[in-house]
């Protein structure tokens, strides 16, 4: 089964134009797989998702596309939010690992918090719990 490292980087995408933000740092850290992969992009990536093969609009929300044969979604912000960030907002405070940027555990939960669905309130509890056993190794990005 490949990672959620390798199927990120299986989309070729310009690594400074995105960052993986739901559950896939959860998938990463171990915390719960994950089985789609959904990305924060640069407004300029998301309109060239837009014209590229395979990728069409998601049928709910217009700031998120959507390429079903790779499970992947792309928004260019984070619009559910109070705070609505952007990919410059969030990259520079992503967890990297392997070339690959990730949403941070803070902002991930914040955003789970806001949702407030049955799933995300799950999530945050797994979140905590992680957080609890390995909290010195996220000081920084907390």
């Amino acid at each position: 089964m490949r990672t959620i490292i390798e199927r990120v980087k299986e989309l070729n995408l310009p690594k400074d134009q995105f960052l993986v933000s739901g559950s896939g740092i959860l998938d990463l850290l171990g915390i719960r797989k994950s089985d789609d992969i959904d990305l924060l992009v640069s407004p300029s990536l998301f309109e060239n998702l837009k014209e590229k093969h395979g990728w069409s609009p998601h049928h709910t929300y217009k700031t998120t596309i959507v390429h079903p044969s790779k499970n992947v979604e792309a928004k260019y912000s984070l619009d559910f939010m109070k705070e609505n960030y952007s990919l410059a907002q969030l990259l520079p405070h992503s967890y990297i690992k392997e070339g690959v940027h990730f949403l941070n555990l803070k902002v991930l939960k914040e955003s789970k918090f806001q949702l407030g669905r049955k799933k995300d309130l799950s999530d945050i509890k797994l979140i905590d719990a992680y957080l609890k056993e390995h909290k010195h190794y996220f000081e920084e990005i907390l």
